[in-house]
Protein backbone atom coordinates (compact mmCIF):
# COMPACT_ATOMS: atom_id res chain seq x y z
CA UNK A 1 0.00 0.00 0.00
CA UNK A 2 1.88 3.50 -0.80
CA UNK A 3 2.09 5.89 2.06
CA UNK A 4 -0.43 8.16 1.15
CA UNK A 5 -2.93 5.05 0.91
CA UNK A 6 -2.17 4.78 4.61
CA UNK A 7 -2.37 8.15 5.42
CA UNK A 8 -5.64 8.95 4.00
CA UNK A 9 -6.89 5.89 6.17
CA UNK A 10 -5.51 7.22 9.13
CA UNK A 11 -6.83 10.35 11.58
CA UNK A 12 -4.98 13.42 12.25
CA UNK A 13 -4.01 12.25 15.41
CA UNK A 14 -2.91 8.69 14.51
CA UNK A 15 -0.72 10.18 11.38
CA UNK A 16 0.97 12.94 14.27
CA UNK A 17 1.78 9.77 16.28
CA UNK A 18 3.27 8.25 13.78
CA UNK A 19 5.51 11.15 12.85
CA UNK A 20 6.46 11.57 16.33
CA UNK A 21 7.15 8.12 17.50
CA UNK A 22 10.32 8.15 19.67
CA UNK A 23 10.95 11.98 19.59
CA UNK A 24 9.22 13.23 22.80
CA UNK A 25 12.38 12.48 24.88
CA UNK A 26 14.71 13.33 21.90
CA UNK A 27 15.76 16.85 20.69
CA UNK A 28 13.51 19.42 19.52
CA UNK A 29 12.69 19.11 15.88
CA UNK A 30 14.51 21.47 13.65
CA UNK A 31 13.32 22.48 10.26
CA UNK A 32 15.29 20.29 7.80
CA UNK A 33 18.90 19.67 8.40
CA UNK A 34 19.98 21.86 11.35
CA UNK A 35 22.92 24.29 10.30
CA UNK A 36 25.09 26.27 11.82
CA UNK A 37 25.23 29.88 11.15
CA UNK A 38 28.81 30.76 9.50
CA UNK A 39 31.19 33.67 10.88
CA UNK A 40 30.98 36.12 8.80
CA UNK A 41 32.66 39.38 9.09
CA UNK A 42 30.56 41.83 7.26
CA UNK A 43 27.25 42.24 9.40
CA UNK A 44 24.73 42.74 6.65
CA UNK A 45 25.66 39.58 5.23
CA UNK A 46 26.05 37.82 8.93
CA UNK A 47 22.29 38.79 9.60
CA UNK A 48 20.66 36.78 6.80
CA UNK A 49 22.85 33.65 7.48
CA UNK A 50 21.73 33.87 11.57
CA UNK A 51 18.28 34.28 10.25
CA UNK A 52 18.47 31.33 8.31
CA UNK A 53 20.24 28.92 10.51
CA UNK A 54 17.12 30.14 12.95
CA UNK A 55 14.39 27.48 13.87
CA UNK A 56 10.82 28.48 13.70
CA UNK A 57 8.43 26.95 16.55
CA UNK A 58 5.04 27.99 15.06
CA UNK A 59 3.82 26.09 11.71
CA UNK A 60 3.49 27.87 7.83
CA UNK A 61 3.26 26.92 4.66
CA UNK A 62 5.01 29.40 1.75
CA UNK A 63 4.26 28.95 -1.73
CA UNK A 64 7.37 30.26 -3.88
CA UNK A 65 7.93 31.05 -8.00
CA UNK A 66 11.41 29.52 -8.62
CA UNK A 67 13.03 30.76 -12.15
CA UNK A 68 15.98 28.53 -12.99
CA UNK A 69 18.14 31.14 -15.00
CA UNK A 70 19.87 28.87 -17.60
CA UNK A 71 17.20 26.99 -19.69
CA UNK A 72 14.60 29.71 -18.21
CA UNK A 73 12.70 26.57 -16.26
CA UNK A 74 9.91 27.81 -14.41
CA UNK A 75 8.77 25.62 -11.27
CA UNK A 76 5.90 26.20 -8.69
CA UNK A 77 7.72 25.40 -5.05
CA UNK A 78 6.39 25.14 -1.24
CA UNK A 79 7.57 24.66 1.62
CA UNK A 80 5.57 23.95 4.99
CA UNK A 81 6.73 23.22 8.19
CA UNK A 82 5.06 21.98 11.43
CA UNK A 83 6.48 20.85 14.86
CA UNK A 84 4.43 18.64 14.95
CA UNK A 85 4.78 16.42 11.31
CA UNK A 86 8.80 18.04 10.44
CA UNK A 87 9.51 19.90 6.84
CA UNK A 88 7.88 19.17 3.76
CA UNK A 89 9.59 21.16 0.27
CA UNK A 90 7.54 20.47 -2.74
CA UNK A 91 8.96 21.42 -6.38
CA UNK A 92 7.06 20.70 -9.19
CA UNK A 93 5.86 17.11 -8.65
CA UNK A 94 8.55 16.61 -6.33
CA UNK A 95 8.01 16.10 -2.80
CA UNK A 96 10.79 15.76 -0.43
CA UNK A 97 9.71 15.38 3.54
CA UNK A 98 12.34 15.11 6.74
CA UNK A 99 9.86 14.18 9.65
CA UNK A 100 10.69 14.71 12.80
CA UNK A 101 11.35 11.62 13.93
CA UNK A 102 14.25 11.93 11.92
CA UNK A 103 13.18 9.41 8.91
CA UNK A 104 13.06 11.35 5.00
CA UNK A 105 11.39 10.49 2.12
CA UNK A 106 11.14 11.30 -1.72
CA UNK A 107 8.04 11.59 -3.29
CA UNK A 108 5.91 11.62 -5.91
CA UNK A 109 2.64 14.11 -6.18
CA UNK A 110 1.83 12.23 -9.88
CA UNK A 111 2.91 8.99 -9.02
CA UNK A 112 1.59 9.11 -4.95
CA UNK A 113 4.14 6.96 -3.76
CA UNK A 114 7.43 7.62 -1.70
CA UNK A 115 10.76 6.38 -1.19
CA UNK A 116 13.08 6.30 1.80
CA UNK A 117 15.95 8.99 1.73
CA UNK A 118 16.23 12.31 -0.27
CA UNK A 119 16.85 11.87 -4.02
CA UNK A 120 18.60 15.01 -5.07
CA UNK A 121 18.97 14.10 -8.80
CA UNK A 122 15.00 14.84 -9.11
CA UNK A 123 15.40 18.28 -9.38
CA UNK A 124 19.05 18.55 -9.96
CA UNK A 125 17.76 19.65 -13.66
CA UNK A 126 16.46 22.78 -12.57
CA UNK A 127 20.22 23.37 -10.25
CA UNK A 128 17.61 22.95 -7.72
CA UNK A 129 18.39 20.59 -4.17
CA UNK A 130 15.68 19.99 -1.19
CA UNK A 131 17.93 22.58 1.16
CA UNK A 132 17.57 25.63 -1.32
CA UNK A 133 15.14 27.40 1.38
CA UNK A 134 17.77 27.04 4.18
CA UNK A 135 20.74 24.72 4.79
CA UNK A 136 21.80 25.41 0.21
CA UNK A 137 21.21 28.91 0.49
CA UNK A 138 23.42 29.51 3.65
CA UNK A 139 25.99 28.20 1.53
CA UNK A 140 25.68 30.13 -1.37
CA UNK A 141 25.67 33.22 1.08
CA UNK A 142 28.60 32.16 2.72
CA UNK A 143 30.58 31.45 -0.48
CA UNK A 144 29.57 34.62 -2.11
CA UNK A 145 30.95 36.50 1.48
CA UNK A 146 34.27 35.13 0.75
CA UNK A 147 34.21 36.48 -3.06
CA UNK A 148 32.69 39.87 -2.58
CA UNK A 149 34.35 42.76 -3.57
CA UNK A 150 33.28 45.27 -0.94
CA UNK A 151 30.87 45.93 1.70
CA UNK A 152 27.30 44.35 1.28
CA UNK A 153 24.16 45.97 1.56
CA UNK A 154 21.78 45.45 3.95
CA UNK A 155 17.79 45.96 4.09
CA UNK A 156 14.20 45.30 4.89
CA UNK A 157 11.68 44.27 2.92
CA UNK A 158 7.87 42.84 3.13
CA UNK A 159 7.28 40.12 1.39
CA UNK A 160 4.47 37.95 1.23
CA UNK A 161 3.21 39.67 4.17
CA UNK A 162 5.56 38.95 6.39
CA UNK A 163 9.39 41.22 7.41
CA UNK A 164 12.29 40.11 5.50
CA UNK A 165 15.86 40.69 6.05
CA UNK A 166 17.60 41.48 2.73
CA UNK A 167 21.62 41.74 1.86
CA UNK A 168 22.85 42.94 -1.41
CA UNK A 169 26.40 41.53 -1.78
CA UNK A 170 28.69 42.76 -4.80
CA UNK A 171 30.69 40.37 -6.99
CA UNK A 172 32.54 40.03 -10.15
CA UNK A 173 30.23 37.73 -12.91
CA UNK A 174 32.11 35.37 -15.43
CA UNK A 175 32.15 38.27 -17.82
CA UNK A 176 34.24 40.52 -15.52
CA UNK A 177 31.04 42.72 -14.66
CA UNK A 178 30.56 43.95 -10.89
CA UNK A 179 26.82 42.28 -10.10
CA UNK A 180 24.96 42.13 -6.46
CA UNK A 181 23.49 38.93 -5.35
CA UNK A 182 20.54 39.36 -3.60
CA UNK A 183 18.93 37.16 -0.72
CA UNK A 184 16.02 38.11 1.67
CA UNK A 185 15.13 36.04 4.66
CA UNK A 186 12.04 36.15 6.24
CA UNK A 187 12.64 37.62 10.13
CA UNK A 188 10.69 35.30 11.97
CA UNK A 189 10.84 32.31 9.80
CA UNK A 190 14.36 31.21 8.84
CA UNK A 191 13.72 30.59 5.07
CA UNK A 192 14.23 32.26 2.25
CA UNK A 193 12.14 34.81 0.85
CA UNK A 194 13.42 35.64 -2.19
CA UNK A 195 16.96 35.11 -3.97
CA UNK A 196 18.44 36.74 -7.29
CA UNK A 197 21.60 34.79 -7.88
CA UNK A 198 23.23 34.20 -11.74
CA UNK A 199 21.42 30.85 -12.02
CA UNK A 200 18.60 31.16 -9.68
CA UNK A 201 15.30 33.91 -9.36
CA UNK A 202 13.59 32.69 -6.12
CA UNK A 203 10.05 34.89 -4.65
CA UNK A 204 7.70 33.75 -2.14
CA UNK A 205 4.48 34.55 -3.56
CA UNK A 206 2.22 33.43 -0.52
CA UNK A 207 2.28 32.84 3.10
CA UNK A 208 -0.25 30.67 5.27
CA UNK A 209 0.15 29.86 9.13
CA UNK A 210 -1.07 26.73 8.97
CA UNK A 211 -0.43 23.25 7.65
CA UNK A 212 -2.35 20.27 6.39
CA UNK A 213 -1.63 16.24 6.87
CA UNK A 214 -2.09 15.80 3.19
CA UNK A 215 1.24 18.26 2.56
CA UNK A 216 3.87 15.18 4.43
CA UNK A 217 2.48 12.82 1.78
CA UNK A 218 2.65 11.47 -1.54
Amino acid sequence: MHLRSLIKLLPVTSIGAILLSGCFTGARPTLMPQETAPVIPDIAIQDVATILASNPATSFTINYDVVTKFGNIQSAASLAYDPAFGTSITIGDVRYIYSVNGTTLTCSTLAADCTPGIDESRVSDRQLVSTVFKKAAIERITQDARVAIGPAVGSQETIADNVATCVAIPVIDSNGATQSKNYCAFTNLGVIASMNTADLAVTATSFSATTTADQFSA
